[in-house]
Parts: structure tokens; C-alpha cells; sequence
């Protein structure tokens, strides 16, 4: 059942509906605020304050976006409003290597994956530095990967907008990289 087949269920009161839904999505949404706040208590509140607001807001969805849009962009704004609310600095973002490990091929020799896994290594450190407005794009771009029009959705931004944000995060990605490759 698609999206959509399953939102139509849970409006005329499907329970496994809801769970089937919410279990499709919630470890994504869950690394996202991760990423996001780098805190797992904050994130495990901000989660259900997604959830709880896309229940609430479920009869309003139109359709005009994917589903999977439609959410992240909530968990963006919940994200933006603990910010505002908390008036902290953000803290760096720590992707785990974990999930990059997960995207590229498990068909490799041990040698093969250490050599990667110091490369996953050195690029997430390198991310970290970056602004969070370069890893925001970057996430939503190449490790959830969302399209420019559903990043820009996301973003409150518009595409024109998103592709240059990308061009300038993986630009200063690249000069960070080498950066440090040059500082050893």
C-alpha cells in the first residue's frame, strides 16, 4: 500500500494503518533531528512532536508533495522552532558513519572497507565544520535523497536557491577536505 492508500485508511480510523505509516517513517525522521540536534533525549521528544503534529495535520494533507515531503518538512520546522524556543547554538551535526556505510556496496574485502571507513571518517569530520544551513542541504540532498524541488519544499526554499546552497556546500566540503589534507 502506498502512501497515499494508507493516509485514506487512516482517516476513516485504520489503527494498523497509522503504525504501518509511522514505522515506514520514523528512523528516518529519527536520524534527522539526530543530525539536526545532536542529542538523543531532544530527539526523542522532537520525534513525537512530529508524529504529532502530522497526526493532527493529516486531514489537511493534499497530496501536492509526496508524504515523506510533507513530513521532513514538519520535522524541519519542529527542528527550527526548538531552536528558536531553546536559543541555543546549534550543535555540530554528527552523521554516523554507520549510515554511509549503509550506502555504499558490503561486497568488499576487509582492506577495502578499512580504507573506506577512514575516508567516511575524515569526510563526516569534515562535514561537522561546515555551516548547518551546507549540512541541512547536503543531508537532504545525498543522504536522504530527496530531489532539488522536494529539498527546496523542505527548506522553505526555492530551487534555484537549493541548487546553488548545494553548489556551495559540496564547494566548501571540497576546500575543506582539502584543507586538511594539506595541513598533515
Amino acid at each position: 500500500m502506498n502512501d497515499h492508500e494508507l493516509i485514506r485508511e487512516i482517516l476513516t480510523g485504520d489503527q494498523q494503518a497509522i503504525q504501518e505509516l509511522h514505522d515506514r517513517y520514523v528512523d528516518r525522521i529519527f536520524h534527522y533531528i539526530y543530525i539536526q540536534t545532536n542529542s538523543y533525549h531532544d530527539t526523542e521528544e522532537l520525534l513525537q512532536d512530529v508524529f504529532f503534529k502530522a497526526a493532527r495535520q493529516l486531514d489537511r494533507f493534499e497530496g501536492k508533495s509526496s508524504f515523506k515531503t510533507w513530513i521532513f518538512k514538519i520535522a524541519r520546522n519542529v527542528v527550527i522552532d526548538y531552536y528558536r524556543k531553546k536559543k541555543k547554538e546549534r550543535n555540530s551535526i554528527a552523521i554516523e558513519s554507520q549510515l554511509l556505510e549503509d550506502l555504499v556496496g558490503k561486497d568488499e574485502s576487509a582492506e577495502n572497507i578499512f580504507i573506506r571507513n577512514i575516508h567516511i571518517d575524515e569526510v563526516l569530520q569534515s562535514i561537522d565544520k561546515l555551516p548547518s544551513h551546507y549540512q541541512t542541504v547536503l543531508h537532504l540532498r545525498f543522504i536522504e535523497d530527496f530531489s532539488i524541488k522536494e529539498t527546496a519544499e523542505i527548506m522553505g526554499k526555492t530551487t534555484l536557491a537549493v541548487k546553488s546552497l548545494q553548489h556551495r556546500a559540496r564547494n566548501a566540503l571540497s576546500a575543506q577536505i582539502k584543507l586538511e589534507v594539506s595541513s598533515r
